[in-house]
């Protein structure tokens, strides 16, 4: 009988009793033995059996499709694979070329009717050992990466292989901060790509060359492997929080047996706050952060091998509702920046009107906001004292005000009770008896707030204090620059609104959250309305400061 022989070893068996060598052995002298004549031989080296994507089982079936071989010898039914229904379909397969598999030591011929209750066993017996193996080992794993577990490091960090401590690469941390710094700064993710490729910097795939002596992917040409940067790369870098020391495990799953990934919820991750040296600020990472957003949500694009426009995406007109449409102008005097109505600009007058204002005169609006915001912000600083002094000693009458809501509860309660009652046996007035319950639904929702606003005073006033005074630092440190960066303006403005009107334009700033505490209105770059709303409830929390706002 013409045989082929195939042996297999896996990298998590023993070596020195599945060795290649060991097998090819045992299933020669098997085929010897029985006078069978060995045409060929095929292996797999380190390769797992809970696939069939392998270099040895190719071979086998381009001679089971020329017809050149009439049995598969391998040293047990493990080697040919483990996967139960894979290994079956493979059988089936080699059943309908009349080519049979003999298992050298357990004495199988996949030919023999009497052996397929003991093939079906097997492969039972194969399947649960590779994936009890498999779970054991994702158990140790996922432990490892709730300690906190890095393999390799991300670009810009070295693992130590003695230390075990992971460092940081100052050549190519100096590329991370310039990428950084450079997208804050108004570049885009094509033109810092672009830079740097320019400066002919170190790649991520580069550096894993030099440092770990680790090959460049196959899948990537001879072009794609020299210093040459693109916009995916710089986005991964921008998204990654190791640069702020912060190590995630267990963000994607893969699972080799079954061919599946997905990707892991943020809620499921495992976080390692300062884990790793940091690179770049906080400061810098949360400004990333939201301006990857803002231009993700504003559309915000730039002119070929141009910095994005500070103002762009952030104004509209309020005349068609498009966005207003940026560009340079070179003059001897330097550049400007103008703004147009997109409509205008695309079709012309007779669908719009032009709307144009320059960005310096933005710049001087918005700083004006800006000393408008952070004047009503001293304001609520001011409040915000007068209540402090004047809660602190009433801070031990909050008992006896929380006793007095909690008996009005229990009298609603009752009341709540008894109005069920008549609505069972008055079921013609049903709805009336729906209105009185639902009425007092309200006030016990509305007391058991107030306990727990009251319950809670000091930590909501030492927190309205704490963003007050961070804020009111934030707006001084902008104003103290004189200029309003990219990152200043998508943190602060929500939507800048142009009106023209007989020539004459009028802007509506509507500042973002937490900074949207009124709304102003400029005429020609006069502030000629201004419309209060302070975002926090003072006098709600004044009437629960002094007992006012009770129920009862």
């Amino acid at each position: 009988m013409k045989v082929w022989l195939y042996y297999r070893l896996s990298r998590d068996e023993d070596d020195e009793l599945n060795s290649l060598t060991n097998q090819r052995k045992i299933i020669y002298e098997y085929a010897v033995t029985n006078g069978h004549e060995v045409v060929g031989e095929s292996f797999d080296d380190n390769v797992s059996g809970m696939h069939f994507n392998r270099e040895g089982i190719d071979k086998i079936y381009e001679v089971v499709e020329a017809g050149k071989i009439e049995a598969i010898i391998v040293k047990d039914l493990s080697r040919l694979g483990r996967h139960r229904t894979q290994t079956a379909l493979f059988i089936d397969y080699l059943r309908e070329h009349d080519v049979r598999v003999l298992s050298a030591t357990e004495n199988i011929d996949t030919f023999n009717e009497n052996d397929d209750l003991i093939i079906g066993f097997k492969g039972l017996v194969n399947d649960f050992y590779a994936r009890d193996g498999s779970r054991r080992v994702r158990t140790g794993y996922r432990q490892k990466q709730k300690e906190g577990l890095v393999t390799i490091p991300p670009f810009g960090y070295f693992k130590d292989k003695n230390t075990k401590k992971v460092v940081i690469v100052e050549e190519a941390a100096e590329t991370v901060r310039l990428i950084f710094t450079a997208y804050v700064g108004g570049s885009g993710m094509k033109t810092i790509a672009r830079t740097l490729n320019e400066q002919k910097r170190k790649t991520p795939a580069l550096m894993q060359l030099e440092l770990l002596n680790k090959s460049l992917p196959n899948t990537q040409d001879v072009i794609l492997k020299k210093y040459l940067w693109d916009a995916t790369m710089i986005a991964r870098i921008l998204r990654d929080e190791s640069y702020v020391g912060t190590l995630i495990c267990h963000k994607t799953r893969t699972d080799k047996i079954n061919k599946t990934f997905r990707f892991i919820p943020p809620e499921e991750q495992f976080r390692h706050e300062n884990y790793l040296p940091p690179i770049i600020t906080p400061e810098l990472w949360e400004q990333t952060q939201m301006m990857l957003a803002e231009r993700k949500r504003l559309n915000v694009r730039a002119a070929p091998s141009q910095e994005i426009l500070r103002y762009s995406g952030l104004l509209r007109c309020a005349d068609c509702g498009r966005v207003m449409f940026g560009r340079r102008i070179h003059l001897k005097s330097g550049e400007r920046v103008t703004y147009v109505c997109s409509t205008y600009n695309r079709f012309g007058k007779e669908h719009c009107s032009q709307h144009q204002i320059d960005e310096s005169v933005l710049d001087r609006l918005i700083i004006d906001e800006l000393r408008n915001t952070k004047a009503l912000y001293q304001q609520n600083w001011a409040a915000l004292e007068q209540l402090i002094a004047q809660w602190t000693p009433k801070a031990e009458l909050t008992g006896a005000q929380i006793v007095k809501l909690e008996k009005r509860i229990r009298c609603l309660e009752d009341e709540t009770e008894a109005i069920l009652m008549e609505r069972i046996r008055d079921r013609a007035n049903a709805e009336r008896y729906d209105r009185m319950i639902q009425k007092r639904e309200e006030e016990i929702a509305a007391a058991k707030k107030q306990i727990e606003e009251l319950q809670n005073i000091s930590a909501v006033l030492r927190d309205r204090q704490t963003k007050l005074k961070r804020d009111i630092s934030m707006i001084d440190d902008i104003l103290a620059e004189g200029a309003m960066t990219e990152a200043h303006l998508r943190m602060l403005v929500e939507k800048i609104y142009v009106q023209e009107t007989d020539g004459k334009l009028s802007l509506d700033i509507q500042i973002k959250a937490p900074f949207r505490t009124h709304l102003d209105v400029y005429e020609n770059g006069m502030l000629t309305e201004q419309y209060g709303a302070l975002d926090f409830d003072w006098d709600r929390l004044a009437r629960l400061l002094y007992g006012d706002g009770l129920v009862g």
